[in-house]
């Protein structure tokens, strides 16, 4: 008799439980969850040219500041022809996952990882590359590559040349984030 009790107690108990967490199931998570911790680049959508030092912007030949245009910064190496880097910060198309729930109509989805965070590679073809990287929940590093001297390695690889970039600019970010 007790043991009918108990079983019955624990069987209304565990109906209570379920019927308080089961409903509707949320949309189903594509992306990979972030596996470092956020990197706040909020401050840089209206001002990306400040996401790199001009130390770090050294090691890639740039000795010149970025110039800014429409929410982007643009660097151009001084001694090489046919390159140049660009970075935005997208802090309002939804992140990794709304590019995720779009792939289908994202010109060459693939994607990547840098520095632990999820992203992928869009539009690349010879000498072009966009790199777009997840840094926060709702946030997006973008870094695009254009080489157009078939003598660069980053013309035939302008992915990795992207990849590489905003691996930069992650790893000096996330050590300045408090």
């Amino acid at each position: 008799m007790r043991i009918a009790a108990i079983t019955l107690t624990m069987g209304t108990l565990l109906a209570a439980v379920t019927s308080c967490t089961s409903g509707p199931p949320g949309p189903q998570r594509l992306s990979p969850e972030l596996a470092a911790d956020p990197i706040d680049l909020a401050g840089f959508a209206a001002a990306p040219c400040g996401l790199m030092s001009a130390q770090l912007l050294a090691q890639y030949y740039v000795t010149t500041p970025g110039t800014g245009q429409a929410g982007a910064c643009r660097w151009t190496p001084g001694d090489a022809r046919g390159l140049s880097y660009q970075a935005t910060v997208d802090t309002t198309s939804g992140g990794v996952e709304a590019l995720y729930q779009h792939r289908a109509s994202i010109a060459g989805f693939e994607p990547t990882t840098v520095h632990s965070y999820p992203g992928i590679h869009r539009g690349a073809s010879i000498g072009h590359c966009t790199t777009m990287i997840g840094v926060a929940d709702n946030t997006l590093l973008a870094v695009t590559v254009d080489a157009t001297d078939p003598a660069l390695s980053a013309h035939t690889d302008p992915c990795a040349e992207a990849d590489r970039f905003a691996g930069t600019i992650i790893g000096y970010q996330g050590h300045r984030a408090p």
